[in-house]
């Protein structure tokens, strides 16, 4: 982990020394162990250095032979030592063993293309000083954070938003768009942010300004859901063992010791046992817990690193009234954007434990959305089986549905199940994404704010998009829409929890192998009937215990509900209630009292308060002329 930042001036203009200091400085927190930068022509780059003990880190930014490509990155190359071996047979010099000066050579060897053979997480500008041309670029899955603007003659980039917030040019407004999208599925599609005219550069992307022109995205991958896998259950083991036991390694290689987030879950264990299976005594594993008993899992975590024969540390998360607003302040600064994640809070205290032994950590993020992890995958297979069953008129295949639904989740999804049987496959599929459905949007939304949006909806934009993507199945499509536009802002929260206190995260389940591999799977075996995560179970047993394989699994969720209805829900509500958040005239008064006295009295809708109270927050901090 490192922090990147820079300008172009369009103009032809001079870069001051003191704009490119303003970016840098912003995110010093992701590099204290150095600063480098160039500055020249109507360029400016810096780059913020975070030294791995043991690791290819070296100084930045880097030149080529001939002193005519500049470049700064912040990540990882994992397949740069036989990228070097092919780029010196074809005559390329290196001036060090750094991973990342690779990606000069590549560029001279391939232009724009010079992506495509690289496995790694990066967000990288490359400046070419004779052609007077910027390419900005961020790896397949969107791992490594990169956002930039263009506003009149000048084009600002960085890490983290604040690098391009600190310009005094920049204005601060909320986007209509991605507001709507927050709070209508949690999470800011692929490409933008909320902040107005502030874009984040798309995974598997590069973003190219040539002199005199306007700036153009290319993308350089996608994701394949065309099935190519025989259904033959002890290869796809096979195949796919070797490819996450490739990834742990080359993510843990030169590191010692490594870090795993583990909760005992499936994910995090699978990777913590082949993890100690390489070097048991390089691992440390960390956890998170608390003592509302049904929240806490530190018992499981303890279990699998047991099992695995590493190093455990956890520690309890149970904030004070003052303790969590201090923590959410620090939380909002470091993430840049509101986030829907009520366990982000927990995921900070972790990250601040997890600095004290390591600076490489490891998780389990992708698992999930790549492997139809979720209930709402199983709830849309239930759908659209049910529903097919129906208009074939076979009430053997209706009852066996109904069955399986009352079976897994009980009595209550039943009415849906009836209910939305004449929907479409991709109207269940949003209404199950959905945070705040869509007509409780309508109603929590201001007049104000549904005029500021222009017609522009949410729900038509992701049903745009599952119609659109490279795959044939609700579950491929779902689960598309999830990696391109909801897991890249899962992954920012990694990021920046992490980077707060100058840590590293990877993770071996994105490497874009085992995506690809994911991806081409068919649906049998990533969900057969309501087991999620087939294959990924199949290849754990014999490596996990069994409790760990078959357990019930809630990742690093927090109690927030009791904390909201208990000691936390004054403070929310002063917030959420404050005469400083209604004179934005964003929300309808009477949607908004709902919404927070439903969750108060019932408990439900905790994550829909949650971000209301978060959205206020973000916006004293970042809208109201906060750092």
């Amino acid at each position: 982990m490192s922090g990147i930042a820079g300008i172009i001036k369009t103009a032809g203009e001079q870069v001051s020394p003191d704009e490119l200091t303003r970016s840098g400085d912003a995110i010093a927190h992701r590099g204290p162990d150095g600063q480098g930068r160039y500055l020249g022509e109507n360029a400016g780059l810096v780059h913020r250095l975070l030294s791995i003990p043991s690791s290819a880190s070296v100084p930045q930014p880097l030149t080529n032979e001939d002193d005519s490509l500049v470049l700064v990155c912040d990540g990882r190359i994992y397949n740069h030592q036989e990228l070097r071996r092919l780029l010196e047979a074809k005559g390329h010099v290196f001036s060090g063993d750094g991973d990342i000066e690779v990606l000069l050579h590549l560029y001279e060897e391939y232009g724009d293309t010079f992506l495509a053979g690289v496995n790694g997480m990066f967000a990288l500008a490359l400046w070419d000083k004779r052609n007077r041309r910027l390419t900005l670029g961020r790896d397949r899955i969107g791992i490594k954070p990169l956002y930039y603007t263009h506003t009149g003659k000048k084009l600002i980039f960085g890490s983290e938003i604040k690098a391009i917030i600190r310009d005094p040019s920049v204005a601060r407004r909320v986007n209509p768009r991605a507001m709507s999208d927050f709070f209508g599925l949690s999470y800011i599609f692929d490409g933008e942010t909320m902040f107005e005219d502030i874009m984040a550069l798309p995974p598997g992307h590069l973003f190219i300004l040539d002199r005199g022109k306007k700036g153009r995205l290319a993308q350089y991958w996608d994701m394949d859901f065309e099935p190519d896998h025989a259904w033959d259950e002890d290869a796809l083991i096979e195949e796919g063992l070797s490819i996450l036991s490739r990834a742990v390694s080359l993510r843990c290689n030169g590191v010692d010791p490594v870090g795993i987030h583990l909760s005992g879950g499936i994910d995090s264990s699978f990777i913590t046992s082949l993890a100690a299976g390489m070097d048991g005594d390089a691992i440390i594993t960390l956890s998170a817990g608390f003592r509302e008993g049904e929240y806490d899992e530190r018992e499981y975590a303890l279990q699998a690193a047991e099992h695995a024969g590493v190093r455990h540390e956890s520690i309890e998360v149970y904030p004070t009234t003052d303790s969590f607003m201090d923590t959410m302040l620090k939380v909002i600064w470091h993430v840049d954007e509101p986030t829907v994640s009520p366990g982000i809070h927990s995921f900070y205290v972790l990250n601040e434990l997890t600095a004290q032994f390591v600076k490489v950590v490891l998780g389990g993020q992708g698992s999930n959305e790549l492997l139809a992890g979720y209930n709402r995958y199983i709830l849309a297979s239930l759908g659209d089986r049910f529903s097919q069953a129906l208009r074939r008129f076979d009430p053997a295949g209706a009852v066996s549905c109904v069955r399986e639904t009352k079976s897994f989740f009980g009595v209550r999804p039943l009415k849906k199940l009836f209910l939305e049987a004449g929907r479409s496959s991709g109207a269940r599929a949003l209404r199950l994404s959905s945070t705040f459905p869509p007509g409780e949007k309508e109603k929590l939304f201001s007049t104000r704010t549904k005029n500021g949006l222009g017609g522009y909806t949410t729900e038509e934009r992701y049903l745009g998009g599952l119609e659109s993507a490279p795959a044939h199945t609700t579950i491929d499509r779902m689960m598309y829409m999830d990696m391109k536009s909801m897991m890249p802002n899962m992954l920012r929260i990694l990021d920046r929890t992490c980077a707060a206190f100058g840590v590293e995260a990877r993770t071996p389940f994105l490497d874009h192998h085992f995506v690809d591999f994911a991806a081409r799977l068919s649906d049998d075996a990533v969900l057969k009937g309501t087991e999620s995560k087939y294959i990924l179970k199949k290849m754990g047993e014999g490596i996990l215990r069994h409790d760990t394989i078959y357990r019930d699994k809630s990742g690093f969720a927090a109690p927030v509900t009791p904390w909201l209805q208990g000691h936390l829900r004054q403070t929310a509500r002063e917030i959420i209630f404050s005469d400083r958040a209604r004179a934005r005239g964003l929300f309808n008064d009477d949607s908004l009292r709902y919404t927070v006295e439903r969750h108060e009295d019932s408990g439900k809708g905790v994550w829909q308060v949650w971000m209301l109270l978060i959205f206020e927050l973000w916006q004293r901090q970042f809208i109201d002329g906060g750092q």
